[in-house]
């Protein structure tokens, strides 16, 4: 597998009532947005294998002094937690900035998988918001004689999408799904986490 990546504003309405008529009690103020957001990179992200590690291509690896890595990407602050993960703090415009970045690289990453030849069988990919659901369009034939590329792909698609959602924020649980372009049929693809049996 060639490439991994590097990675809601809830608004609640108040209801009042005017007037002389009996009125029912009024709902709660607006939330206020945060100014902040925190964002944990899990430590799997730093530990190395083969000398590098996700976040080492980048030039950051565990432990690191955090205090260039915090100005070069406009981050409020950042530290190590003791399970070796790291909390970044920006603010909301950052964190919308952040997250935008992040759902380009990551529909990039699936529109090179239809341009990669290692997957000719790979036609198209639809998702859903936030990537709940992938759904990647293959060549029926051609993928179910692909070999080992067509083998990992709903896991190598599904780590992809999984490190958008864990950057992010987003709950663990996701599907990826490989249908036929022709009859629309499911034949293939893994619901994550996946359980170990």
């Amino acid at each position: 597998m060639k490439k991994l990546l590097s990675v809601t504003i809830i608004i609640l309405l108040s209801l009042t009532a005017c007037g002389g008529q009996p009125t029912a009690p009024a709902a709660p103020a607006p939330e206020e947005l945060p100014l902040a957001v925190d964002l944990t990179i899990p430590a799997v992200f730093f530990e190395s294998k083969d000398g590098e590690s996700v976040m080492s291509v980048r030039g950051l690896k565990a432990g690191d002094d955090l205090e260039e890595y915090i100005d070069e990407n406009g981050f409020m602050d950042a530290h190590w937690n003791d399970d070796g993960s790291l909390t970044v703090t920006m603010s909301l415009l950052r964190f919308e900035s952040f997250k935008k970045d992040m759902v380009d690289n990551t529909n990039r990453a699936l529109n090179d998988l239809v341009e990669d030849d290692e997957y000719p069988f790979v036609l198209g990919f639809e998702a859903t918001e936030e990537f709940k659901t992938t759904t990647i369009i293959v060549d029926r034939i051609a993928f179910e004689y692909g070999g080992t590329p067509a083998a990992f792909l709903p896991i190598y698609v599904g780590v992809t999408i999984g490190m958008y959602r864990g950057f992010v924020g987003e709950d663990e649980f996701y599907s990826v799904m490989i249908v036929d372009s022709v009859t629309g049929d499911r034949i293939g693809g893994i619901d994550f986490p996946i359980e170990e049996n």
